[in-house]
């Protein structure tokens, strides 16, 4: 007896403002075994494809509100995969040209010939199975995750940026072990998120999470709230108080902002990281702990302990696993993911349908801003949109103007071109471009960094391997930096 085989059918969406030529798609295309979704303008067909996992798009050229090829635009950032096909009465070489540039895999003019609409579909269906390694048989495996997301633990962390990746392989690595983890970055990158995922991916992830913002407390307050006190201990300390150590057993302790924490409690944390071992303030016992500790800071941990503000012995005991948050602004393919992730998540809570989509002239504001804010940043700002938008779609108007000002920042546009020579090497280049950044903003460092698209930090160590670092101390660069 010959197996019956089951051809895997296709995900479709069309899309075209004319209900006859829709449906006679349709119902062609169903015939033939698909799964078939239609939408009569770019607007409702975004909404669908950010719901509905799509295979291809058959898409019209001209309609009303968002047309075909912002349409597209808008499709290369939720689903940059999916190929599609345009159809149009009034298609020339300069729009075929403009739709293969946005992922289009074959242009057909109106009026369409169903036996040509079958054999686009069947080269969209042979290229995509191509690319992800499809059989004729349906696999019985449970799909892969989006390659815009990734869970670690129970965490959905999203972005697909190279140097967001990197990060995200290495939590996986890190979550299994028990070592102390160093978090590193700018305030607003998701520190807290990525401390979260290392502890849900961890064996500690049936034990408690604690937080303690060290930046948030009065050293006093801080030695109480970190290792508890006894009745007595000070004004006000009418019982026994158990500290966060003693709260996180078992699991993990998160210190956010650690770089703020004053020296004295720094020998007294020193202690615990070596010994487990700590007393409770005004009190004799000695308590013993089993704690995974997570720290982090947005401040370059090097600096302040050359500055004499920051223990170097602790350091190197924080410093085992370091792990670099990167900024949202060397994270460009993220921005807009993490837009539309946000947008989902603003319309969740203020129970708000509308506004469901960003349109591609806020897109395109969102990507050429430099979100020194970060991730932080844009989350205010799509939620902030939601809120305010009087429209079924966020535009530029409803954008911060912080962002809506990026397409006219003289720092963004006109830069001095740098002339080079052959021969000279990729070190020479980056010296060039760091001096004549710095001259362009007159020494700060903080809009050097921004324009260059580096960490502060970065600059500070290209400054110092270049011989060029002045004082010791960064100074108000690095004292003025926003709390996380």
């Amino acid at each position: 007896m010959r197996a019956v085989v089951s051809v895997a059918p296709f995900r479709i969406l069309i899309v075209d403002d004319d209900r006859n030529c829709r449906e006679s798609l349709r119902r062609a295309l169903e015939r033939d075994g698909h799964l078939v979704h239609t939408a009569e303008d770019g607007k409702v067909a975004l909404a669908v494809a950010r719901r509905e996992e799509v295979d291809l798009v058959l898409t019209d050229l001209i309609m009303p509100g968002l047309g075909g090829l912002a349409f597209l635009d808008g499709l290369r950032i939720i689903r940059p995969e999916v190929p599609a096909i345009l159809i149009s009465a009034f298609a020339n070489v300069d729009t075929a040209v403009k739709a293969v540039q946005r992922g289009v895999s074959d242009v057909l003019e109106k009026p369409i010939r169903l036996r040509d609409v079958r054999k686009a579909v069947k080269r969209a269906m042979e290229g995509r199975r191509h690319e992800r390694g499809l059989t004729s048989v349906r696999e019985a495996a449970p799909p892969a995750p989006p390659p815009r997301e990734r869970i670690v633990g129970r965490r959905r962390l999203v972005g697909r940026s190279p140097v967001f990746l990197d990060l995200l392989d290495l939590v996986g690595r890190v979550a299994a072990v028990h070592s102390t983890a160093l978090l590193l970055g700018e305030s607003g990158t998701g520190k807290e998120l990525i401390a979260a995922a290392l502890h849900e991916g961890s064996p500690r992830a049936s034990g408690p999470l604690v937080k303690v913002a060290c930046a948030a407390l009065a050293e006093g307050v801080l030695e109480a709230e970190l290792f508890g006190s006894e009745k007595g201990a000070y004004t006000g300390a009418v019982g026994q108080r158990r500290g966060r150590f003693e709260l996180a057993h078992a699991g993990t302790l998160f210190l956010d902002e650690i770089g703020d924490l004053p020296l004295a409690l720094q020998v007294k944390l020193l202690r615990v990281l070596q010994e487990g071992e700590f007393e409770r303030v005004g009190g004799e016992s000695t308590l013993r702990v089993d704690v995974r500790l997570i720290a982090a800071t947005h401040r370059d941990l090097e600096v302040e302990v050359r500055a004499g503000r920051f223990r170097e012995d602790l350091y190197w005991r924080l410093n085992v696993i370091p792990l670099v948050v990167p900024p949202l602004r060397e994270r460009g393919e993220d921005v807009l993911l993490l837009a539309e992730h946000f947008l989902r998540l603003s319309l969740e809570a203020t129970r708000r349908v509308t506004p469901d989509v960003i349109a591609p002239e806020a897109m395109a504001l969102m990507q050429t801003y430099r979100w020194p804010g970060n991730v932080r940043e844009l989350e205010n700002a799509i939620e902030r949109a939601v809120v305010l938008s009087r429209s079924s779609h966020i535009g530029p108007d409803d954008l911060p103007a912080a962002v809506r000002r990026a397409a006219n920042d003289p720092t963004l546009q006109n830069r001095p071109p740098i002339h080079f020579e052959v021969g000279q090497t990729c070190e020479q280049l980056e010296r060039e471009a760091i001096r004549r950044t710095l001259d362009a903003v007159d020494g700060n460092r903080e809009a050097a960094a921004s324009i260059l698209g580096i960490g502060l930090a970065t600059l500070y160590r290209r400054l110092k391997e270049m011989g060029e670092e002045g004082d010791a101390s960064p100074g108000p660069l690095f004292e003025h930096e926003g709390e996380a």
